[in-house]
C-alpha cells in the first residue's frame, strides 16, 4: 500500500541556506527507491507538501538519509512549526489540485 507523508509547516525565513537544503532534499528525495510524487503549495505563510512512496518501508529508508536528518535539525531555523503526518493509501495519484503541483509523478505520467 502506498505511503503519502504530509508536511504542513508555517514559514518564517527562506533563507540562502533554506533555498540549498530545499533543493538538495528535493533532488535526492525524488531519487530514492520508492519515491513516487512531490506536491507543494504554499498558501499564505503555510507551506504544504505531500510526497508519496511505495510503502512505509521507503519512507523509512529516506527518513534516514544523512541531508534529510540535516534539514530536519535545522527546520526550527526555517519555520515557526513543523507537522508531519503519514497515512496509508491504496492511491499513489495527486492528493492536491493540479495547479498547485511543482513536481509531476516520477514516471511521468498523470494518474489523475
Amino acid at each position: 500500500m502506498a505511503v503519502k507523508v504530509f508536511f504542513i509547516a508555517k514559514i518564517k525565513d527562506f533563507n540562502d541556506e533554506y533555498k540549498d537544503y530545499v533543493s538538495r532534499v528535493r533532488d535526492l528525495g525524488e531519487a530514492h527507491d520508492g519515491f513516487i510524487s512531490l506536491e507543494n503549495v504554499e498558501i499564505g505563510d503555510i507551506e504544504i507538501t505531500v510526497t508519496t512512496w511505495r510503502s512505509k518501508e521507503d519512507v523509512a529508508e529516506w527518513a534516514k538519509d544523512p541531508v534529510h536528518v540535516s534539514a530536519k535539525k535545522k527546520a526550527m531555523q526555517w519555520y515557526h512549526w513543523v507537522r508531519g503526518y503519514h497515512v496509508e493509501t491504496p492511491d499513489p495519484g495527486p492528493t492536491m489540485k493540479k495547479e498547485f503541483m511543482k513536481s509531476e509523478p516520477k514516471d511521468g505520467k498523470d494518474k489523475s
